[in-house]
């Protein structure tokens, strides 16, 4: 028949008594030569707390339940160690009996021994408690969310984990010890929820605003986990602006090519009506003659412009239809500047040219890399500088077709180069040369539409055109590809 708990409490405090009386009435025998040992000097404060752990757990914590239960090797330790508890606080008790009350307090009492240093003590052990748990609160800020964190929720398992597990091994005063652990992390998760709450407000803020337009918005504070969104935040905003820029710059672009086109068309055209009505009025055959070789001059003007204009229009509305079939680009780009020469002599200029040896074999449409070799060429003769020299180079840098042209510029060029290659942009702003100001847009898009690069800079007066064209693959016998 087993004991009840409140019994086996009460063996366990009779043995505990026991034991206390014990150990003031061995050392009385100088037989048993005991009561001054160096174990006996603890400070209060150590006895005091085996003392109340021993009471706590011997007599209100799980030893009286244990002892409810089959015998075993458990109870027999858990019992030894409440009752050698016992007797060691009841002995180191005693030496205030052996000390004297004042020598005991001076010594053996740690509050007054080291009362002076203790405030240091507790505020340097504050400090350093505050740095940890602001480091481990702060951990949590660090957290990327991007990435697994499976080491971070180990982490704070296993230090849950090990402060619950201190606190169960308290028993009786485990009780207190959780309510206050439950009160801190309260507290805590209060403020780090509370700080999060703050932080997203910040993040929707930004966000609200640039909703509304306002793409400078600057995040400066720390957002915590939100940090990562910054970065992606500053990407929305840059990808947001060029694309405002861009639509800017269109509705600009679109405004000029207004402007530009309705003047290079208005100006031909006011020329042949003013020319019919002098037709009309004029009896004199000679002047005749001379009024109508000019309305054919000015009508094939117009002819070339609404031509280009409708080029650049199928270009750019990707509509063009291209007849593709092996071209040898050193070959066709020699023809061109051949049929151009004239052009070349009336404005002295010098051409320096570099050809391969080889041919340089491309698929391309030849009737529309014919017009992207002519409006370079022609553009060179109408803006470089007369009496200078003309740098041209066609070669194969790797799996590529390369054609370099180089020359000086009559007027300094006060335009961007990417703006040189949009519709109705001339180098001469003043719009007194002849010309569509479509020539280079037109190069651009024809080589773009067969999977070149066109490539334009401008150094000073220098003026610098390169295009590029893929090499035609040829397959080999063992079927590895070959460039022509």
């Amino acid at each position: 028949m087993y004991m009840t708990t409140s019994e086996a409490a009460n063996d366990v405090a009779a043995e505990m008594v026991v034991m206390a009386v014990a150990a003031w009435i061995f050392p009385m025998f100088r037989f048993f030569e005991t009561g001054n040992e160096k174990i006996f000097y603890a400070p209060l404060e150590l006895v005091i707390l085996v003392g109340s752990i021993a009471v706590g757990t011997g007599v209100f914590g799980g030893l009286p339940w244990l002892m409810m239960r089959e015998d075993g090797t458990g109870k027999m330790l858990w019992g030894m160690a409440v009752i050698a508890a016992a007797y060691w606080c009841s002995g180191c008790v005693r030496q205030v009996y052996v000390m004297g009350v004042s020598a005991y307090v001076k010594e053996r009492v740690l509050l007054v021994r080291y009362g002076k240093q203790i405030p240091g003590w507790c505020s340097k052990a504050i400090k350093k408690a505050q740095k940890g748990i602001e480091k481990v609160y702060c951990s949590f800020d660090n957290i990327d969310f991007t990435d697994r964190n499976n080491k971070t929720i180990l982490k704070i398992v296993l230090i849950n984990a090990l402060i619950l597990t201190v606190i169960t091994v308290l028993w009786f005063y485990g009780i207190v010890a959780v309510v206050i652990y439950s009160i801190i992390l309260f507290f805590i998760l209060r403020k780090y929820f509370n700080d999060l709450k703050d932080k997203y407000a910040l993040l929707l803020n930004a966000t609200n605003q640039m909703a509304e337009g306002n793409l400078n918005v600057e995040v400066t504070d720390d957002l915590g986990v939100f940090n990562p969104f910054k970065k992606e935040l500053e990407k929305i905003q840059d990808g947001y602006q060029k694309a405002v820029d861009k639509e800017v710059k269109s509705q600009k672009m679109k405004t000029e090519l207004i402007t530009n086109m309705s003047h290079d068309l208005k100006t031909p055209l006011t020329a042949i009506i003013t020319y019919v009505d002098l037709l009309k009025l004029e009896k004199d055959e000679e002047k005749r003659k001379e009024y109508i070789q000019i309305l054919e001059k000015k009508s094939l003007r117009l002819k070339v412009l609404i031509e280009d204009l409708f080029e650049i229009s199928k270009a750019t509305s990707q509509t063009v239809i291209l007849n593709k079939m092996d071209v040898d680009v050193v070959n066709l780009f020699k023809q061109v500047k051949l049929e151009l020469d004239s052009r070349f002599e009336e404005a002295e200029l010098s051409f320096r040219c570099t050809w391969p040896e080889e041919k340089l074999i491309c698929e391309l449409d030849s009737q529309k890399t014919y017009r992207i070799f002519e409006n370079l060429l022609v553009n060179i003769s109408k803006y470089a500088m007369h009496g200078t020299r003309v740098y041209t180079k066609v070669c194969r840098e790797d799996n590529e077709a390369v054609i370099q042209l180089l020359n000086v510029s009559a007027a300094e060029i006060t335009v961007k180069a990417e703006d040189l290659t949009e519709r109705f942009v001339r180098g001469d702003v003043s719009r007194n040369t002849e010309g569509s100001g479509l020539g280079l847009a037109i190069a651009r898009s024809f080589t773009e539409l067969q999977q070149g690069t066109f490539h334009l800079t401008i150094e000073g007066d220098m003026f610098k055109v390169e295009v590029r064209f893929p090499l035609k693959a040829v397959k080999n016998v063992d079927n590895s590809p070959e460039f022509a």
